[in-house]
């Protein structure tokens, strides 16, 4: 999976994630919000499920920026919504834990960020950069009926939520690693595979060959000059096929010590018999591959 296919699942998870919040938060906080808040709630849940829609509307290749800026965008109607919510609670509240929304979502926030710090941070410090001016914008008075510890307990929980997004971001980049060595494996696997038959198919020659030459072995001139050149010819096919044979050992065998290349040789196997369709000949099948060792 590609970074881009990554961060626009990041992108469905947070705006489903928004709609669901959203409106969780409505019933959650509904005897603390007014007419406003209602608004800015709806507005998400509108602004969170359009982005749901034109996400899940979306086909292969996606734009990774595209992913990201609608990642963000569906996260500023809820800071917005957790600032008023947070604000009713102070005014008709006598004690009240400040910024739960807020520490909530910049853990959350972590675990689905996509691909890239830069996403991530940001989205974290919507949330914790929000709550720390709010509370330096709260009047004493209300500070005073919050819980003790702020700002510096969502400040703990933010930059936790950074500890978390390395780990995310290490994830992706082990699964990149994990694919281009699985890659590589593959491609070495189809070289192995084309090389070994390459081996089989000149094993055959080489032992008509050599038969032959032994044949030529007389006291006639010509047959001699003949035969030392069916020599020399048979030497370099002896050597290709070392260097062939440094890539057994990279084929998967199975349990019958084949190897998993059918599909090379279909095209003799297919006409095994001595002719084609037509009727006209064809090469003889070549020699199934061995085993290693």
């Amino acid at each position: 999976m590609d970074r881009a296919t990554e961060a626009h699942q990041s992108a469905v998870v947070c705006a489903l994630l928004g709609v669901v919040g959203t409106a969780l938060a409505v019933v959650g906080f509904w005897k603390f919000t007014t007419t406003p808040v209602r608004v800015v709630q709806a507005v998400g849940i509108f602004v969170s499920a359009t982005a749901l829609v034109i996400l899940r509307a979306r086909r292969p290749p996606y734009s990774r920026a595209v992913s990201d800026a609608i990642f963000l965008l569906v996260l500023v109607p809820t800071v917005a919504m957790v600032w008023m919510v947070d604000d009713a609670r102070a005014a008709l509240s006598t004690r009240w834990v400040p910024y739960e929304p807020n520490k909530l979502s910049a853990l959350a926030l972590a675990m689905i960020s996509p691909p890239g710090w830069a996403t991530g941070i940001v989205g974290i410090a919507l949330f914790v950069g929000t709550a720390v001016v709010h509370q330096l914008a709260f009047a004493d008075g209300f500070r005073a009926h919050a819980a003790s510890g702020e700002p510096f307990g969502v400040i703990a929980y933010g930059a936790f939520a950074v500890v978390l997004l390395g780990f995310r971001q290490r994830s992706h980049a082990m699964r990149e690693e994990l694919a281009r060595a699985r890659s590589e494996k593959l491609a070495l696997e189809r070289v192995a595979r084309v090389a070994i038959t390459l081996r089989d198919l000149a094993n055959s020659p080489v032992q008509t060959l050599e038969l032959v030459r032994q044949e030529l072995i007389v006291d006639a001139p010509q047959l001699h000059v003949l035969e030392g050149r069916m020599k020399r010819a048979l030497a370099q096919l002896r050597k290709l096929n070392e260097v062939l044979m440094r890539y057994q050992d990279a084929v998967p065998w199975d349990a019958q010590g084949h190897a998993f290349e059918d599909d090379l040789f279909a095209p003799w196997r297919s006409t095994a018999g001595g002719g084609r369709a037509d009727g006209a000949p064809t090469t003889p099948a070549p020699p199934g591959p061995r085993p290693p060792g």
